[in-house]
């Protein structure tokens, strides 16, 4: 059968009114005007669930040194200013000495002249003009600036900032600063002591602190118990491994057999012998596998640092995380937190979080490292990993003001984000604010099983 010319031209013209109404309207826009507006208001509106944080005990920072704009410093501009090549050595001037603070600004001035583009420093900017009124960091405001700070820290500065501006309900507080008691922060606890070891001073210590014997690798094992237990007791809701910053990320299944020769061949030796990394690696191995068992038996999740480390001269290969894969396979009730996006290792997280369910992602720290950089995987993990996977906001920071400053950055990423999703037709504005309240902050207590009631206080 011959289609007469005059038939096709008239089908092709009828063609777009044929489209059922509810077809896919493809990359074409289809929200309502205003979505751009009502997406950022509704985000802006959210109570967020922080994930991990450092922070100072603000009483405590009453009696330190750096009461003063060096306090916006910790850690992550300190380690931008060493980077540009200001000197380690000057880190006690800075901190542990009773210096003005304009003595302080002609030290760091030369430095933060050559890194004042990086996130950490705008992450500084943003939350210096916000919240104390000042608009630049020079020689002329760090008088102003840090009597302002000293100002604040006479009153409620912590909660004002972390319960009133940022909305924050819950903060995952890791132990090195424990003295944050509040009844929305809850702890998250490392023992590094017991899966790094390679001396034998380092298990004489952890038998004198418990006042227990350290003989054999039961023991040791038993002495690791205590110590999770205690934790436990003082409210720990994860176990935090941080042990990329020592070694390398791949433990292997070892025998009980085999970590005790090499337990007995360090407990043997003189109070100052220690191994090689090489040498103990099997034992280590297996410590970390014990404190998985203990994490499984309390049905605590397992939270890792993977990607970029703090400080300078670190090995990025150890912290990729697909290091991790086997324990993926190994402990698959296990709940398993890769922190950071794994910057620069973001697709191989992504791909980590589709195929294994017991793993998520969580982007604290990276809209400090690179915005754009969270920007593009945000976007990508949206596309890649299920949205109950994905948490959005930490601001492992040490104190409140750049953890408000990281915070505006991030609500602005991820109202762009998912803006740009709904113009794009990839999800509706209701599936782009179902997404925005998960991320930011239901999928967070359902992956640390948050209650609210007070913690134990911590001393």
């Amino acid at each position: 059968m011959k289609f007469q010319p005059s038939i096709i031209i008239l089908y092709l013209f009828l063609f777009p009114y044929l489209i059922p109404a509810n077809a896919n309207p493809g990359p074409k826009c289809s929200a309502l005007p205003g979505y751009r507006e009502r997406i950022e208001e509704y985000v802006d509106s959210l109570a967020v669930f922080d994930t991990h944080e450092h922070l100072f005990n603000p009483e405590e920072l009453k009696n330190t040194y750096f009461l003063d704009f060096t306090l916006l410093l910790h850690q992550n501009m300190y380690d931008d200013l060493v980077s540009s090549g200001m000197p380690n050595s000057v880190y006690n001037q800075l901190f542990n000495q009773p210096l003005k603070a304009t003595e302080k600004w002609k030290i760091i001035e030369p430095y933060w002249n050559k890194s004042f583009n990086t996130a950490s420093c705008r992450v500084i900017l943003l939350s210096i003009k916000e919240l104390y009124g000042i608009d630049s960091l020079n020689g002329s405001t760090v008088d102003s600036l840090s009597y302002r700070i000293k100002q604040a820290y006479s009153g409620d500065w912590f909660n004002h900032v972390i319960k009133d501006l940022c909305k924050i309900d819950n903060v995952i507080q890791e132990t090195d600063f424990i003295g944050v008691n509040r009844p929305y922060v809850s702890y998250t606890d490392k023992f590094s002591d017991w899966i790094t070891a390679t001396r034998k001073y380092r298990i004489d210590s952890l038998s004198v602190a418990q006042m227990e014997p350290i003989n054999n690798l039961e023991d040791y094992v038993r002495s690791m118990s205590i110590a999770f237990e205690e934790a436990i007791k003082m409210g720990m809701v994860a176990v935090k491994i941080n042990v990329a910053y020592s070694r390398s990320l791949n433990f292997e299944k070892v025998s009980h057999e085999i970590a005790e020769k090499v337990f007995t061949q360090i407990k043997n030796g003189n109070e100052s012998h220690s191994v090689s990394f090489k040498d103990a690696k099997p034992l280590q191995d297996y410590m970390l596998r014990r404190l998985l068992d203990m994490a499984g038996r309390y049905k605590l999740p397992v939270t890792f640092h993977t990607g970029l480390q703090a400080g300078k001269g670190n090995m990025i290969e150890n912290s990729n995380p697909a290091l991790l894969s086997n324990l993926f396979f190994d402990y698959p009730n296990l709940k398993f937190i890769l922190y950071h996006g794994s910057y620069p290792f973001g697709g191989i997280l992504s791909s980590l979080a589709k195929i294994f369910s017991n793993v998520y992602l969580d982007m604290n720290w990276l809209y400090a490292i690179s915005p754009s950089y969270a920007k593009q995987y945000l976007n990508e993990c949206l596309e890649t990993v299920p949205v109950s996977k994905i948490m959005a906001f930490g601001g492992d920071q040490r104190c409140v003001e750049n953890t408000y400053g990281q915070l505006m950055i991030a609500k602005k990423i991820i109202s762009e984000v998912l803006s740009d999703k709904v113009h794009e037709g990839y999800i509706t504005e209701y599936e782009a604010k179902t997404i925005a309240r998960l991320i930011l902050h239901d999928n967070g207590i359902q992956v640390y099983k948050i209650k609210n009631t007070p913690p134990v206080t911590r001393q």
